[in-house]
């Protein structure tokens, strides 16, 4: 998992694989990182190629603990595979999600 600053938005890249082990390694790391952020927050999936409901779950909890702090989490770069697991849990429902990385910054700043 890597984090980087781009003016006020927290971007953060996400493993290829957020499976049960892929979740256990990063779920601590990353609730601190957002709740300690408490802004703007990118998850960017571009790298992700397989996602368990526990990652779901992870990122669903996240996305619920920040909004009440005044940010957000949204999520980039979805492989057809994810987003289509995405739509068919209806979690597309619940982010905002951007094709690339570019037009989820650029959303942030509109």
């Amino acid at each position: 998992m890597n984090v980087e600053q781009i003016d006020d938005v927290l971007v953060i890249e996400l493993p290829q694989r957020l499976d049960a082990v892929g979740v256990a390694a990063i779920e601590s790391k990353l609730a601190e990182t957002v709740s300690t952020h408490k802004g703007k927050v990118l998850a960017d999936m571009s790298q992700v190629n397989f996602v368990a409901s526990l990652a779901l779950r992870m990122l669903l909890s996240n996305l619920k603990a920040i909004q009440p702090l005044g940010g957000d989490l949204r999520l980039s770069g979805l492989q057809p595979q994810i987003a289509e697991i995405f739509r068919k849990s209806r979690f597309d429902t619940l982010f905002k999600i951007y094709p690339d990385r570019e037009s989820a910054l650029a959303a942030y700043k509109g």
